[in-house]
C-alpha cells in the first residue's frame, strides 16, 4: 500500500474518534449489552476473557468468527464474555465506566481472579484505556490491530526520538483524541518492561493501513508477544492472529486457578 493510501484509510478508522458524535453513531445503553460463554455450569471460572468490538463490529460478530470455538478447541480454560462496547461509548465518554461495572467490577466479585481483554481495533484502544485506568484488574491485554492514533501523533513521537525520549504533551486537554492517545501511549511504552499490564500480546497483518504505528509499539515488546500475518484490517485476519495466540497462550490464562 502506497504511503498516500495509507494516510487514507488511517483518516476513514479515525475519523469517528476525531468528529465525535456522528449521525452513524449507535446510542450508547445501560447496562452494556453483552453475550457470554461459560466455561462450566455452577459458577465463574478464575479467568474471564472479555472481548472489545471493533468500530463496524456488532454483538455477536466474536463469537460467529469462531474465536469462542477456537478457545474451546485449544483448551482455554476462561469463561468467554463478548461486549457491544461500540462507538458510541466513547463518543460519550462512558466506555471505561460501563465495561468496569457492567463486566469487570461483577465478574471479580463473583470470583474471577483473573481477567483478560482482546481488543480489535477500537476495542483495542479501549482495551489500553482501560487498563490504563483499572491496571490492577486487568491480567494481560490482546490487541488485534488496534487503533493507536492518526499519523500525525506517530510522527510526534518519532520527531522525539521514538518511544524512549518522548513524553506526552502537558496541554493536550483530558479527554481529547489527543489527550486519549498520548496517555495510552505513555501506558504502552512500559508493557515490555513485564510491569502494567505483566502480559501484552500484539498482532496485526502485514498489509494493515496503521502498520507504522503497530510496527513502533511491537518493537517495546518481546519478539515472542508479537505476531505479525499476511492480511488487513478485516476478521479473517484476526482470526489467524487468534488463532496463533492461542497456540502461545499455552498455560497463561491459567495461572492463579
Amino acid at each position: 500500500m502506497s504511503g498516500k493510501m495509507r494516510r487514507i484509510a488511517w483518516v476513514l478508522i479515525a475519523a469517528p474518534l476525531l468528529f465525535g458524535r456522528c449521525a452513524f453513531n449507535r446510542a450508547a445503553v445501560v447496562p452494556l449489552p453483552t453475550m457470554a460463554q461459560a466455561l462450566r455450569p455452577g459458577g465463574p471460572a478464575s479467568n474471564l476473557i472479555v472481548f472489545l468490538p471493533g468500530r463496524r463490529s456488532h454483538l455477536g460478530d466474536f463469537e460467529s468468527n469462531r474465536f469462542f470455538d477456537m478457545s474451546r478447541e485449544r483448551g482455554i480454560d476462561a469463561d468467554l464474555v463478548e461486549t457491544d462496547l461500540h462507538l458510541g461509548y466513547y463518543t460519550d465518554g462512558t466506555y471505561a465506566t460501563r465495561l468496569w461495572e457492567d463486566v469487570v467490577s461483577p465478574a471479580r466479585d463473583a470470583g474471577s481472579t483473573r481477567i483478560w481483554l482482546v481488543g480489535i481495533s477500537l476495542g483495542g484502544a479501549g482495551a489500553i484505556g482501560f487498563a490504563r485506568e483499572h491496571p490492577d484488574a486487568i491480567a494481560g491485554l490482546i490487541l488485534l490491530s488496534p487503533f493507536l492514533g492518526p499519523p500525525e501523533m506517530l510522527e510526534g513521537i518519532r520527531s522525539q526520538g521514538g518511544l524512549a525520549t518522548w513524553s506526552p504533551d502537558p496541554t493536550a486537554a483530558p479527554g481529547s483524541l489527543k489527550w486519549f492517545i498520548e496517555q495510552n501511549w505513555d501506558f504502552l511504552r512500559h508493557a515490555g518492561e513485564g510491569s502494567r499490564p505483566p502480559i501484552l500480546y500484539l498482532g496485526y497483518g502485514q498489509d494493515e493501513p496503521m502498520v507504522p504505528s503497530l510496527d513502533l509499539l511491537a518493537g517495546t515488546l518481546p519478539a515472542d508477544r508479537v505476531i505479525r500475518v499476511p492480511g488487513g484490517h478485516r476478521w479473517n485476519t484476526w482470526r489467524t492472529l487468534w488463532a496463533e495466540i492461542l497456540s502461545r497462550l499455552g498455560s497463561e490464562p491459567r495461572r492463579g486457578d
